[in-house]
């Protein structure tokens, strides 16, 4: 017999009961009818980005185009869903049909960063021909359920099906912007062992039964195996429902506070924490002022429950049988608009309340709006724009100390942004100035600056000079006569479009920034006096009326020991002091539940890399889930 690797492979031959002609088989045998009939790939498509980000440094300009691919799946409505990143920063979108040959230009109709969710249509008819459309099943499934993963994942360009098992539900950041994780919300997420490569984002993930219970969105690549994420149900269907009610992609509810734990036994029973009672909860550190605990919630308040949700002393909700997760899901998934009933402990008595839906407001732009650019302006050589959590990605080792603290701070006025110097443009009229830090803009003409437009209105009133100081109490003088002479020349050399960005260019000096609410005037904002060390300004109608009546109380005071004064005869040697008659300063208390985050130094400046994105001829790249 010769050797194993000197045999050739026999072909199956028959003879036609016609002719002596030899028939070979060139085809396999087909699938079996089942297995077939289980896989809705029809249903799954491939989506095509060219997508281009701005330039944050040069804010007139769009960065160069790349090109990525990810997975989708038809539902009812004639929309594709997928995930926010596979869309995201998109110039272009196109879509294929499973085993299809023509791309079909796609239009975006909505995006929602925060749960990594987008919706996606087709305005040719003939796209969606014999195309079923799939349901996302009412159910989180269980740990050991089998479950199989459609896409069009990197190795190949047609469709692929992996099959693994539910390992865990637990909750996530959704955000793969490193900086981003700092605001975002934690959601509920099932993890899962099949194979979730670049490509596979936004891909079904089905059960054997055939309903889709969630869409692949990250992988980890390198660190660990075998580990993979989809989003459930909860998720998917409330921006589907705010979807269908809004038009828009809305946001995600939060409690607008910061907390701590309670699992310190000294903490529990000073708190007056008791697990028999079912007294146990979270320690409320900090409460945001534009929130939607504002004005109910104190610091030093213990949050025990949520819509019904007992929250235990490590933070944690029961979920199903033998499984907790965060308490951030008992938030999450209430709906923009609606409401939330919480339960707190406040001095050892239990307090219920309820709370609006909504999202705190963030100092800082997490993401950027279709079509959007940042806005910049540039007076002198000097350019501002405002901060953005794309800016701190692009520059995050250029950031000065202030700078890097003040985009950790919360948001006490509505329209309030943080305006930022992020480069010189060479000129004689900015000679000396030329700094290679991001500077943080405070004042312009000795008045604080709410936001870009309120610092473009403050230079459009300067008489002979502009005046800016820095947040790190650096002055930049500049003549307005030479600014507005130069203005052209730098455009010029620097072949910059306009001095303002669009969105300024109806701004002019008669520019007010929004009138103080209850609710912000209400707030211990932080500033800086002269010596640069941090104070407290309490601006309440309290605070006023008592220094009032302070003031007439001293001046009665100081009426009748004149009286007195006037009528005796001096027989002592010493006599007491008259009083002066002015009130003593009312000094707010600093809160010992202030939390600001400090600085703990500076992230690596790093690219974060898309989840379960494939770029075009990408071949050995993977997922990172940060």
């Amino acid at each position: 017999m010769p050797p194993r690797r000197d045999r050739k492979k026999s072909l199956d031959l028959g003879r036609s009961d016609s002719s002596s002609s030899l028939m070979v088989a060139t085809q396999p045998p087909p699938p079996p009818v089942l297995v077939r009939s289980k896989l809705p790939l029809k249903s799954v498509v491939k989506i095509f980005t060219v997508a281009s980000s701005p330039n944050f440094m040069l804010p007139w300009q769009m960065s160069r185009q790349e090109s990525y691919s990810g997975s989708g799946f038809i539902i009812s409505g004639r929309k594709i869903l997928t995930n926010a990143h596979v869309v995201a920063d998109f110039t272009t979108v196109r879509i294929r049909r499973h085993g299809g040959q023509n791309k079909f230009p796609a239009k975006v109709l909505c995006i929602n960063h925060w749960c990594d969710l987008a919706l996606l249509t087709v305005d040719d008819d003939s796209f969606w021909e014999d195309l079923p459309e799939l349901d996302v099943a009412n159910d989180v499934p269980h740990m050991d359920e089998r479950v199989l993963v459609i896409g069009y994942p990197m190795g190949g360009d047609t469709i692929c099906v992996t099959r693994g098992v539910v390992s865990r539900v637990t909750t996530l950041v959704y955000c793969d912007s490193k900086v981003g994780q700092l605001f975002a919300p934690q959601l509920l997420a099932v993890q899962i062992d099949a194979a979730i490569n670049s490509g596979n984002s936004g891909g079904p993930v089905f059960q054997e039964n055939g309903s889709v219970v969630g869409i692949a969105f990250s992988g980890y690549a390198g660190s660990a195996d075998n580990i993979g994420y989809i989003i459930p149900y909860p998720v998917i269907k409330n921006f589907l429902s705010t979807y269908e009610k809004t038009g828009n992609a809305g946001n995600i509810c939060d409690l607008g506070f910061t907390y701590e734990l309670c699992e310190n036994h000294s903490m529990q029973k000073a708190l007056k924490l008791n697990e028999s009672k079912s007294f146990t909860g979270v320690h409320v550190i900090r409460v945001k002022k534009l929130g939607p605990c504002r004005k109910l919630v104190k610091s030093g308040d213990v949050l025990m429950k949520v819509n019904g949700f007992q929250v235990a002393n490590d933070g944690t909700v029961a979920f199903r049988e033998g499984e907790r997760v965060h308490f951030a899901h008992a938030v999450t998934t209430n709906e923009i608009g609606s409401t939330l009933d919480i339960e707190l402990l406040r001095a050892g008595k239990p307090l219920k309340l309820t709370i609006p839906g909504m999202q705190t407001p963030q100092l800082i732009k997490a993401f950027r709006g279709e079509k959007e650019m940042p806005p910049y302006l540039i007076v002198g050589g000097a350019v501002f724009t405002t901060l953005s959590i794309g800016l701190i990605e692009a520059a995050i080792d250029d950031f000065d100390d202030d700078s890097w603290e003040c985009s950790r701070r919360e948001k006490h006025y509505a329209d309030q942004e943080i305006v930022i110097r992020i480069s010189w443009l060479s000129h004689p009229i900015n000679h000396g100035y030329v700094s290679r830090r991001v500077e943080r803009i405070a004042k312009c003409n000795d008045v604080k600056i709410r936001n870009i437009k309120h610092f473009r209105a403050l230079i459009l009133k300067s008489k002979d000079f502009i005046h800016i100081e820095t947040g790190n109490k650096r002055s930049i003088y500049l003549d307005k006569k030479e600014v507005e002479k130069t203005m052209k020349e730098i455009m010029l050399t620097y072949a910059i479009p306009s001095p303002v960005s669009k969105d300024l260019e109806p701004v002019d000096a008669s520019y007010e920034p929004i009138p103080s609410s209850d609710e912000e005037s209400d707030s211990d904002e932080e500033d800086e006096d002269d010596d640069g060390k941090k104070k407290k300004k309490k601006k309440n109608k309290k605070a006023k009326k008592q220094s009032s009546s302070e003031k007439e109380e001293s001046k009665d005071t100081t009426r009748e020991q004149n009286a007195t004064t006037t009528t005796t005869t001096t027989t002592t040697p010493t006599s007491p002091k008259k009083a002066r008659g002015r009130p003593k300063k009312i000094v707010a208390a600093t809160d010992p539940a202030d939390t600001t985050p400090k600085k703990r130094g500076r992230k690596p400046k790093t690219t974060p890399n898309k989840k379960g994105k494939q770029k075009e001829g990408e071949t050995a790249t993977s997922n990172d889930n940060e």
